[in-house]
């Protein structure tokens, strides 16, 4: 091979490397690419909204206006982005107190003043927290030897019912200490209610949180009943075990599982033992959804339930949460099937007998929805 030979060669091997490694990288890159070339109609519009409306061009502050906007793409209502709590906040602090049944029992609540101090803003006369010294104003400097240092500190005055607690507060520019006993037993059940018509036992469920399965549970207890009227009327739903849980007490044996995208499945199964062989009425509207909804489903096909009321909301899929630079992302990962049905995503589940009525109705004694239902059950 003489040299021109050779130079050419080595040229079209170096064409043939630079043609392959392009072909590599558009392979890789087909998706970055594809989005690139639907730049120019983003372009587009940021000229029609300029010139045309005359709306200008909006500045984001962070990284989580971009990825909203990206995600909205999507269409789908529950993949967005959501607000991502800093636990070092003052207002988690806050919130996380006052929301504490310890707060709630004792009758008072904390707040941050302009030094950013942390001080009793209520305090109920009668209460806990009023009966054992405690004033509004009070400033609180320390809870049990531990100087209040930073916001999250002042979560340190929530621990167990019955549980002591040395807290110096400063009042009139003096400081003062007091034993305060925590009262954290929740007095009611909260998110539950029942009563009885008869020998029917009418049981209103507000939602499906975990904590929800024991304490149905305890509201049936102590309960002689021959049938059973379950409310879930505007109930958004909650924990998909408690749901399971729940009709595990109604039903044998059924399964629900939830389908990922990776195709992977979880499947929740109730067990063999019936511990309450009753008619069931179920009381359903365009409210009742998600977890809800699947409580509804398993009571309808293995219990053979009677539902009373609208169609129910019908979210029959799942979210999941990452991260991404900061921002806490909520995005559809899977969905649900209950039994033999298919999906019910945005298709709800229909009601066995349909009574339309304003919700603002229930309750009342123009409440026609468990008017049938108590009829039914008759």
């Amino acid at each position: 091979m003489n040299k021109k030979e050779k130079n050419f060669s080595v040229v079209v091997g170096i064409i043939i490397s630079m043609t392959l490694g392009a072909g590599g990288m558009y392979l890789a890159n087909f998706k970055k690419i594809s989005f690139m070339d639907r730049y120019p109609q983003l372009l587009e519009v940021e000229k029609f909204v300029t010139e045309t409306l005359e709306i200008d061009v909006p500045k984001p502050e962070d990284d989580k206006h971009i990825v909203s906007a990206y995600l909205t793409l999507y269409g789908d209502k529950y993949t967005r982005v959501e607000e991502h709590v800093n636990s070092n906040s003052k207002e988690y602090a806050v919130d996380y107190v006052n929301n504490s049944s310890v707060a709630k029992n004792g009758g008072f609540r904390v707040q941050f003043n302009e030094k950013d101090q942390p001080y009793f803003s209520v305090v109920t006369e009668g209460k806990t927290a009023f009966e054992q010294g405690i004033r509004v104003g009070d400033v609180i400097k320390n809870i049990d030897d531990f100087e209040l240092t930073e916001y999250k500190h002042i979560i340190r005055i929530v621990g167990e019912d019955g549980e002591h607690a040395k807290i110096i507060v400063e009042r009139d520019k003096k400081d003062i200490v007091l034993d305060y006993v925590r009262s954290s037993e929740e007095p009611e059940v909260y998110g539950i209610s029942s009563k009885m018509y008869g020998n029917a036992l009418y049981v209103d469920v507000d939602n499906i949180a975990a904590e929800m399965s024991g304490k149905f549970q305890n509201e049936l207890a102590d309960k002689t009943f021959k049938s059973i009227i379950i409310d879930l009327r505007d109930n958004g739903g909650g924990q998909t075990t408690s749901s399971v849980e729940i009709a595990d007490l109604f039903v044998g044996k059924s399964q629900t599982i939830m389908h990922a995208k990776n195709g992977q499945k979880q499947v929740f199964e109730t067990n063999d033992e019936i511990t309450y062989d009753v008619p069931i009425v179920v009381l359903i509207n365009e409210n009742t959804a998600s977890a809800a909804e699947i409580l509804t489903a398993i009571l309808k096909q293995y219990g053979d339930g009677k539902l009373v009321g609208m169609n129910t909301f019908g979210k029959g899929i799942y979210q999941n949460f990452a991260l991404y630079k900061g921002c806490n992302i909520r995005y559809t990962d899977g969905y649900y099937t209950v039994g033999e049905w298919d999906c019910y995503q945005g298709e709800g589940i229909k009601p066995d007998i349909e009574v339309d009525m304003h919700n603002e109705l229930m309750g009342t004694e123009f409440d026609i929805q468990l008017e049938k239902a108590l009829e039914l059950v008759k």
